[in-house]
């Protein structure tokens, strides 16, 4: 017997995994001309006891992903990069 996954059915097992891996996902702004937006994990701690940022935007739009993040996206969607960023 196969199991159908459906898109949001799939959606719902990514949102899960994110907050168990990740928890809130807090959301800060530079107040300096630059602007950039920076993605937290409130789980996530390094060494130093700070939350690890996950990712960073600027104000034209670039997103910028931590490697490791990108990694476990990488390894929890497919084996390719586009894959990973796709998903």
């Amino acid at each position: 017997m196969k199991d159908i996954i459906t898109e949001s059915k799939l959606n719902n097992i990514v949102k899960l995994y994110m907050d168990a891996t990740y928890g809130d996902v807090e959301m800060n702004i530079d107040k300096d001309d630059d602007g950039y937006i920076h993605f937290f994990s409130r789980k996530d701690i390094d060494s130093d006891g700070y939350p690890v940022r996950i990712a960073h935007r600027n104000k034209s739009g670039t997103l910028w992903i931590d490697y490791s993040f990108f990694e476990k996206m990488r390894g929890l969607f497919g084996n390719s990069v586009g894959e990973g960023i796709e998903k």
